[in-house]
């Protein structure tokens, strides 16, 4: 991935369509790291178990990993975690920042840095819980990536990582328009080899962690077929600087025809509108020995100085 494909654009009139996937990938972390203390036989015993997931997640301290306009971020925050967001394009931490702070007060707080994957800037083991929701996936070099997630995560902590897998929908979106390019490089990476996992395990090998796949789904849905296409042909990433190459060549008309032949085949709306259910490999590593107990209170803070902390919101899709 280029460093200015993210540059421009418009990201959240496509991707505020799925941001809600968030709200599923944050919540399975974090029963993964804080399962209830005490089995719910009563009320009295399941109002015990719950105050103690809430205590255990007021303390907890979670990074979001390419957190774009900040869904994932959020939605850990409103549990009531501590949480920094990161991600390397200014407009995007400028739009989840914004989200933020119109919304109500809740338990946790967020704030925003600037950062790297490569090279994130946090001391070893900063945090309980490692997100990422379709961000990671675009950055270079995975094998590093997944390294500099297991440095940040404390021992017994949790990575949860999700990723469209390259057989789904949003996996075929590159390939339908990049076939109008011609073949892309040997050993050149793709984004949805995330969503591979045999690839996913080859790149944590030998790092201190245990594994865990699954595929789940997200509904998407668009106003009506064109409009998804023009937000997909606006979105900033990999797909922009294809489209300006096939324009190049005046080749992007028949690109773009396709892209929305591939919406329509997977449309499962019954009105005017554009509805398709995207899966993609949600990844669960713990970090050290697996654990059932809940997580230790973090005592490190992240070094850099980012966007002045904010009170999460509480209720909110912040799609």
């Amino acid at each position: 991935m280029r460093n200015n494909d993210w540059h421009g654009g418009n990201y959240t009139a496509a991707g505020d369509a799925w941001a809600h996937a968030a709200d599923d990938v944050t919540a399975a972390a974090l029963a993964a790291l804080t399962p209830p203390a005490l089995p719910a036989v009563d009320r009295e015993t399941r109002a015990d178990a719950d105050r103690t997931t809430v205590t255990a997640r007021r303390t907890t301290r979670v990074l979001d990993v390419g957190t774009g306009s900040g869904p994932a971020a959020l939605a850990a925050a409103r549990a009531g975690a501590r949480v920094v967001g990161l991600d390397r394009e200014p407009g995007l931490l400028r739009t989840a920042a914004s989200r933020a702070r119109g919304l109500a007060p809740a338990g946790g707080t967020v704030r925003f840095v600037a950062g790297d994957a490569l090279a994130l800037p946090f001391p070893a083991g900063t945090f309980d819980l490692a997100l990422s929701t379709f961000g990671v996936m675009f950055a270079p070099e995975p094998a590093r990536v997944c390294a500099e997630l297991v440095r940040v995560t404390r021992p017994g902590g949790l990575i949860a990582v999700a990723s469209w897998t390259p057989s789904g929908i949003m996996g075929r979106i590159a390939p339908t328009v990049c076939r109008h390019l011609g073949p892309e490089p040997d050993g050149t990476p793709a984004p949805t080899d995330w969503g591979d996992p045999a690839r996913v395990n080859s790149w944590f090998a030998g790092l201190p962690v245990t594994l865990d796949t699954r595929v789940e789904r997200v509904r998407v849905r668009y106003p009506s077929l064109s409009h998804a296409v023009a937000a997909f042909e606006n979105k900033p990433g990999p797909l922009r600087r294809h489209r300006a190459a096939l324009e190049a060549a005046r080749r992007w008309q028949h690109a773009r025809a396709d892209l929305a032949a591939l919406f329509a085949l997977h449309n499962r709306a019954d009105d005017d509108a554009l509805a398709f259910d995207a899966p993609y490999l949600l990844l669960l590593a713990r970090v050290g020995a697996p654990s059932r107990t809940p997580a230790a209170p973090l005592t490190g803070r992240p070094e850099p100085a980012g966007l002045p902390a904010v009170r999460a919101p509480r209720g909110s899709t912040a799609h």
